[in-house]
């Protein structure tokens, strides 16, 4: 089926042009696409697979989706099959591709499944892969910025998991990170002298975030994985806060949980590789700052330049106060 009829049809019945076709609208839809009479019952049948975002309505993808199961059902069916055993085995075929994509990727992420908090039914998995291959890396550590690795006490052994499963593309940057995970570091890439190590900051709560933020403000920082504990409580709060807000500050490369760190691996590695493609990690070699930053400077001078015209003005309606000498008072009473 001609992608172009499948957007012609969808185009025709979407009659308030709100990209989404409600039950009615698709029901009138479906019918022209496969030249029969959609029962609601089986519109329903169709929502409950083929909405993926559960909105009750279907989008232009999603009624793609769906005719691609259509057409090929029909292709392997005999031709006097009707309509509604048609759109069941369409519906059936499409829970099983589902099922065959999230078994592959389950597979491929087993060996973090701890640090992902994947919970996987995939016990003997066959397609498991070697995320953290060794390479050469187009910059020196010392040609780039920092990486900072910090996490809090019940996210330590996490932290130590993921150092583990990615040391190969993290000792391609000079690492840095409060003391215990600094510790760990150091345990984990022992006798690994290429590993280079930039400095060192106390625990958390004895000021090592607040450390790290000045290492940041200096221009000596380009990334954080910050694996935060979410379910306890901290006493060092207020310097947690000032890291995360002084990350998006400079518009350093930070990640606050093991899945953003994950992903970012593949980035990093494409970053590096090769003759390396700096442009994809650019905090690790200039010094960046939000957007919102401009904003603030061009607010602030402005309360400036008022309270400089308010001092002025102060001083120039203020009276003056005139001290005569005793020459003066001689001269004016002779």
């Amino acid at each position: 089926m001609a992608m172009a009829k499948v957007d012609s049809i969808f185009t025709k019945y979407d009659t308030d042009a709100n990209g989404v076709l409600d039950t009615e609208e698709a029901i009138n839809a479906l019918s022209e696409l496969v030249d029969d009479e959609v029962t609601h019952e089986q519109i329903a049948t169709v929502l409950d697979e083929f909405d993926k975002d559960g909105n009750g309505e279907i989008d232009m993808s999603e009624f793609a989706v769906m005719a691609a199961f259509l057409e090929e059902i029909e292709q392997e069916e005999e031709e006097d099959s009707d309509f509604a055993s048609k759109l069941l085995n369409a519906v059936a075929k499409s829970k099983q591709s589902t099922k065959d994509l999230l078994d592959e990727v389950s597979s491929k992420l087993y060996p973090f499944r701890s640090e992902l908090g994947l919970k996987s039914s995939n016990r003997n998995p066959e397609n498991v892969f070697d995320m953290d291959e060794d390479f050469d890396s187009a910059f020196a550590p010392s040609d780039m910025r920092c990486l900072a690795l910090v996490s809090h006490n019940e996210m330590k052994a996490t932290m130590k998991n993921f150092v583990i499963q990615h040391k190969n593309i993290l000792k391609k940057f000079r690492l840095t990170g409060t003391n215990s995970t600094m510790t760990m570091l150091k345990e984990v890439f022992n006798g690994d002298n290429t590993v280079v190590f930039g400095p060192a900051c106390q625990s958390g709560p004895l000021g090592g975030d607040a450390e790290l933020v000045a290492l940041m403000c200096s221009g000596g920082l380009g990334g954080m994985l910050f694996f935060q504990d979410p379910m306890s409580a901290h006493p060092h709060q207020s310097d947690i806060d000032c890291l995360c807000r002084q990350a998006l500050v400079h518009n350093v490369m930070s990640c606050n949980t093991p899945t953003s760190a994950y992903m970012l691996m593949s980035t990093l590695r494409a970053a590096l590789q090769g003759e390396g493609r700096p442009e994809l990690i650019p905090s690790f070699f200039f010094t960046l700052q939000s957007p919102a930053v401009a904003a603030y400077k061009l607010a602030q001078k402005k309360v400036i330049a008022s309270h400089a015209a308010k001092e002025t003005s102060a001083r120039v309606s203020r009276p003056s106060t005139i001290v005569e000498t005793s020459e003066e008072k001689e001269q004016s009473f002779p």
